[in-house]
């Protein structure tokens, strides 16, 4: 038995299928926003560990940091990519992470992967010897900033894919 959705002329009308694909990510991205939320502090796991290992990374127009501490149960890896400074090229040297410093990150725990811990775009404060290196007031700041850019991006996205699904509806009937 065979369906007749699928064989309406309207699925040949690339302004409607554009559109619903465009209403589909749309759909996606602001339920992908609606989950995100920023966690309070308190609710953070601290990591108080000697670094042995910070690598920094690029790609394009994002970059980050890889850091390896190593703490009383072994080692973990933390990606830090939301921080405004460089943590390796710091102005001053209380803001310089180096390898065998003791720091303290405070990150948002997330179940174990694969034998090593890593906690990717979770950790919200990264401090060296009681100085913020990495506030969390920054980090809160730029990450709602972000949110809301993506939060209208959606939105516009959205609007113009229900826009363009109503243009091949209306094609679609008049040249029927």
């Amino acid at each position: 038995m065979r369906t007749k959705l699928f064989e309406s002329p309207l699925w040949k009308s690339a302004f409607f299928v554009y559109g619903l694909v465009a209403v589909g990510f749309s759909i996606w991205g602001l339920s992908d926003y609606l989950e995100a939320e920023v966690p309070n502090i308190d609710e953070l796991t601290v990591f108080t560990g000697t670094v042995s290992k910070v690598e920094h990374w690029r790609i394009k127009n994002r970059s980050g940091y890889k850091l390896l501490l190593e703490l009383d149960g072994g080692e973990k890896q933390f990606n830090i990519d939301r921080c405004e400074f460089q943590l390796n090229l710091g102005e001053d040297s209380r803001r310089k992470i180096s390898p065998y410093e003791i720091i303290t990150v405070f990150a948002k725990k997330e179940p174990p992967s694969f034998g090593v811990f890593s906690v990717d775009d979770s950790v919200w404060q990264v401090e060296k010897n009681g100085v913020p290196v990495c506030p969390y007031e920054r980090l809160v700041t730029g990450y709602i900033r972000s949110e809301e850019r993506w939060n209208k991006l959606w939105a516009i996205g959205l609007i113009l894919g229900l826009l363009s699904s109503a243009i091949g509806i209306i094609r679609t009937r008049r040249a029927a």
